[in-house]
């Protein structure tokens, strides 16, 4: 098969995207030809975003190239080099998606799969679902028409190389085992692998995502007002992850005083009680199944499905 494969992590680096590189080898290794198109940077928790004011870079860079830092030495480059990878500046998983299948491999032909991930930890219950970047970039290739997979390695702790090439080798045959025996109900599969040394050997069970909803906000912190600042220090020439400042938000960021009142939040994400409820959950769903040590599948269609019953007309009340 020629897949395409997109992440959420960026390009390989032990902290952030430990797991691509070894999952595109043992890919190819299974005889697949492969075309990865990656953003420049993490885009975690982005979901199927698309920076539509940011203007993206491709760069095509050999995979030898690559310091497992998120970086890579362009000395190494290779004009010859047919299997590069595209690593795109200011790209999400969503347009890495749609410049992969649509503009940067043309040459290739056309493309029978797309995987996201696989992604640094777990992507179960209906939260991480709706949030995950990784997940997002297989609902977009779903848009497209395209059969998806998002696969997720369930540990951010760093793992043993024998069990990410394991966790690995397992994504591969099951990625295998799904495309010869596609449900042509399911746009997409949802895959989570735990990370461990037997996981080749582990049940693999068919889930459903767990619901579960926020019971308050869990994911900012308020800055205390000393710690607030007037200059932007995550801004660069004028733009904001990626997307130009409006002339009175670049005036503010820039450090001129405003009469207006200001309050700063910072990404603080408190998951405490969310993991309770993942530890809790019930039999049969994805967080339960994989918490446990099972290999979760969790066949998705991409749409936001109407509620059976409620249509014809409305009649307001008087």
């Amino acid at each position: 098969m020629h897949i395409l494969v997109v992440n959420d992590d960026g390009p390989p680096c032990s902290r952030l995207s430990p797991y691509i590189l070894p999952f595109v080898n043992a890919l190819q290794d299974a005889g697949h030809v492969v075309s990865v198109a990656i953003p420049a940077a993490s885009r975690s928790w982005i979901g199927k975003a698309h920076l539509i004011e940011a203007s993206l870079k491709a760069t095509y860079v050999p995979p030898a190239a690559f310091r497992n830092d998120a970086t890579w030495d362009e000395e190494c480059a290779s004009t010859d080099d047919h299997n590069e990878w595209v690593v795109i500046r200011n790209g999400t998983p969503a347009s890495c998606v749609q410049l992969g299948l649509f503009n940067l491999f043309a040459d290739r032909g056309p493309f029978d799969l797309v995987i996201s991930g696989p992604n640094h930890g777990r992507n179960a219950s209906t939260i991480y679902n709706l949030s995950s970047g990784t997940v997002g970039g297989a609902l977009e290739a779903a848009t497209c028409g395209k059969r998806a997979i998002a696969i997720s390695f369930g540990s951010k702790d760093p793992q043993p190389a024998d069990t990410i090439t394991a966790a690995s080798r397992l994504a591969v045959k099951l990625v295998d085992h799904l495309s010869r025996h596609w449900d042509e109900r399911v746009e997409l599969y949802n895959l989570n692998i735990p990370m461990r040394a037997d996981v080749e050997t582990r049940p693999i069970q068919y889930t459903r995502a767990l619901p579960y909803y926020w019971a308050r906000g869990y994911l900012y912190a308020e800055e205390e007002p000393a710690q607030e600042k007037t200059t932007a220090t995550t801004t660069t020439n004028g733009l904001t992850n990626g997307a130009p400042l409006t002339n009175g938000a670049a005036k503010a960021v820039n450090g001129s005083s405003s009469r207006l009142k200001e309050r700063s939040f910072n990404w603080s994400a408190q998951l405490s009680d969310m993991k309770k409820a993942l530890q809790a959950s019930e039999e049969g769903t994805d967080a339960h199944t994989v918490l446990n040590g099972n290999v979760s599948v969790t066949a998705l269609c991409a749409n936001f499905w109407h509620v059976p019953g409620l249509d014809g007309p409305l009649e307001l009340d008087h």
